[in-house]
């Protein structure tokens, strides 16, 4: 048996898939935009994580002249590397503040399993949230973008004896005390740059360096 469609029941059905698709085409751009904004922990991250190879870990502990029970905190600390030979290799405590949930709770596993559950402190967290006026040494391995955005909160904590290490870029309009590279495993180069603060207040006295113009 034929069914004849009426001229007005054509027109229905021509409006209700276009409405059905025109809801399937917002829900997919809903879908990514929500996934190009990220989760707000995502929204967060200064600088994407890259492993330094342990080489060049131990070079920029050893320029810090990092000391047995210094405390040495690593800014984006990611798999621990850092945290781990500061304290195996050079006796110091350590202190790491990681953004990313997957590799503090990797990080912290492989920091128990290790059995330096006592001599390392990890923090998950945004690193501008967090005091670091207890550090001696600050390990930092972010892009110019993310060394920008921290020295003012890095400014607040700096006093005396306070030293900072930062891996491939400089912090802008800091003056570096000494500029080593370092060989990875990897087959790079890496340049460290170390500041040393001689006297708290005073920029000036950054043994070598100050604040640039």
């Amino acid at each position: 048996m034929q069914v004849k469609i009426s001229f007005q029941n054509k027109v229905v059905w021509t409006l209700a898939v276009l409405i059905i698709g025109l809801t399937s085409l917002a829900i997919a751009q809903a879908g990514l935009e929500a996934e190009d904004q990220g989760s707000g922990e995502d929204s967060k991250v200064l600088s994407a994580y890259e492993g330094t190879p342990l080489p060049v870990v131990e070079k920029m502990l050893d320029l810090a002249q990092v000391r047995p029970h210094e405390v040495v905190y690593d800014l984006g600390s990611g798999d621990g590397r850092v945290l781990i030979m500061a304290a195996q290799k050079f006796g110091a405590r350590g202190v790491g503040i990681e953004l990313d949930s997957r590799h503090f709770e990797a990080s912290r596993t492989r920091i128990w399993d290790l059995g330096l559950r006592d001599r390392i402190q990890l923090v998950h967290g945004d690193v501008l949230d967090q005091d670091l006026s207890l550090a001696d040494v600050v390990t930092i391995y972010m892009t110019p973008y993310a060394l920008w955005k921290l020295r003012p909160h890095l400014e607040k904590f700096l006093h005396q004896g306070m030293r900072i290490v930062t891996v491939v870029d400089q912090v802008p309009g800091w003056k570096p005390t000494a500029t080593v590279t370092a060989q990875g495993d990897n087959h790079r180069s890496y340049r460290l740059s170390l500041y040393v603060v001689t006297r708290p207040g005073n920029w000036t006295s950054f043994s070598k360096f100050g604040r640039t113009q």
